[in-house]
């Protein structure tokens, strides 16, 4: 089989042998994809900046049997600001564990490859915007994207309007908010403008501005979200 150029983003690797890596590639027509970067450790190896996290761009790899070989790259960008903030790399670093969490092979992933590149954009270019306030957002669209939006204008268990200015409590379980008579003691109680900012971020995407809570407002949405993936995300856990 001839060479294919693949669309993609770095979001795990390993070492391999000596000189060796594996990669794992976010792509949006092929899902994910592992590609051995055969020499990839040697100092003068061209493929030495392809292969490390982060890194976004248009790979070309050689398919042989049922394994993926890496022969070139033409780098896009390798959002190397991210390095220099332990915090933000942190940050980064989760929303790549939650995509390889997600994605599959050979099953198109255009929604998780757009809005991880958006997500990557903010968390390393858009310094006036609050880290965990971008990661909250992320965490909002991603779980809309994954068919697990949360439902924030009804009590997700007895279906009762949720007035706009009354605390909820996010309901993992039930897949949203609920009511003051619904809570439960293991569900995380959500303020008025905490609810109001998950509308508007669902709504028009990054940007919206830190809310009070934020921190708390984190831990619930990401028990949310990795209580529906099954999966515990390990950089999540050295956040907020």
């Amino acid at each position: 089989m001839p060479s294919e150029t693949l669309q993609a983003v770095v979001i795990r690797h390993a070492n391999y042998r000596e000189h060796d890596r594996m990669l794992t590639l976010l792509t949006p027509d092929h899902g994910r994809v592992d590609v051995l970067a055969r020499g990839c450790r040697r100092p003068k190896s061209p493929l030495m900046t392809a292969s490390e996290l982060f890194v976004h761009g248009e790979f070309v790899v050689f398919r042989g049997g049922e394994r993926f070989t890496l022969t070139g790259c033409t780098v896009t960008d390798t959002f190397y600001p991210l390095r220099l903030d332990p915090y933000r790399l942190t940050c980064g670093t989760y929303m790549l564990g939650l995509m390889q969490a997600a994605a599959q092979p050979e099953q198109p992933a255009h929604g998780l490859y757009a809005l991880l590149l958006k997500g990557l954009y903010h968390i390393t270019y858009c310094g006036d915007e609050a880290a965990l306030a971008i990661v909250n957002t992320f965490l909002l669209l991603y779980a809309a994207e994954l068919g697990y939006r949360p439902r924030l204008n009804h009590c997700a268990r007895c279906r009762e309007p949720l007035a706009s200015d009354t605390p909820t409590w996010l309901d993992g379980e039930a897949g949203g908010l609920c009511c003051a008579k619904c809570a439960q003691a293991s569900h995380y109680p959500i303020s008025a403008a905490q609810t109001a900012w998950m509308r508007d971020a669902l709504r028009s995407g990054f940007g919206a501005p830190l809310v009070e809570g934020d921190a708390t407002l984190f831990t619930a949405l990401r028990r949310y979200v990795e209580g529906r993936l099954e999966s515990s995300i390990k950089a999540g856990q050295l956040l907020p």
